[in-house]
């Protein structure tokens, strides 16, 4: 995959300042870039950047390459890297902080598909089944065709069941989304209110011309 050269101007202080004082970022200024995390993580292959990269990256303000990123929706929260890094970083909080801030952005990825179809399967049945899961993903995802015969053979030695567990009273559950969601068209109002303008008063003005 070609990547844009990052230049000087692309640095973003604030973004840098802002995900540093969230809880999964307040070490981050403290990586020493061991690579351990990357050497953890089981999907790092499939990530444009590593989260060894995507720390760095935030250490140097690069928000659109950070938000851009693959990585931060193909993050599987294994913790694997969270457990291990000697400094006390948590990357796999870092993704999920990322990721409103994404979405707030208006920015759009590919794997945000997953994520919302496993979020409405959950909305709906109170748990995650894997074969409800894999069914909606794979209509929405043609190149999913290929992955058929080891979805079979899962079936046939019963590591894919078929039955989809749901809970008895979801209405908990519903008032979580509900807040989820309520939280979100706020932001986007609010992004979209512009200040008013603060006019001079012409005395103050003259008084100060003076």
């Amino acid at each position: 995959m070609q990547k844009e050269t990052i230049i000087p101007e692309s640095k973003d202080i604030a973004f840098r300042d802002l995900i540093i004082k969230t809880p999964g970022g307040k070490n981050i200024p403290t990586c020493m870039q061991c690579g351990v995390c990357a050497g953890s993580c089981p999907v790092s292959h499939e990530m444009d950047y590593t989260p060894r990269q995507i720390v760095r990256m935030i250490q140097l303000g690069l928000k659109k390459e950070v938000l851009n990123s693959n990585t931060i929706w193909i993050c599987t929260t294994c913790f694997s890297c969270s457990v291990r890094c000697p400094r006390g970083i948590y990357p796999t909080e870092l993704m999920e902080t990322l990721k409103p801030i994404a979405m707030k952005e208006g920015i759009k990825n590919r794997n945000t598909k997953f994520d919302k179809i496993f979020a409405d399967v959950v909305k709906k049945n109170g748990r995650a089944s894997e074969f409800l899961l894999i069914s909606k993903y794979s209509i929405s995802e043609p190149g999913m065709i290929k992955q058929v015969p080891f979805g079979l053979e899962l079936m046939s030695k019963g590591k894919l069941p078929l039955s989809i567990d749901k809970m008895d009273d979801l209405r908990e559950l519903d008032s979580i989304f509900g807040l989820g969601e309520k939280t979100g068209i706020q932001e986007k109002t609010q992004s979209k209110e512009k200040p008013p303008e603060i006019k001079e008063n012409d005395s103050d003005s003259q008084e100060a011309e003076k």
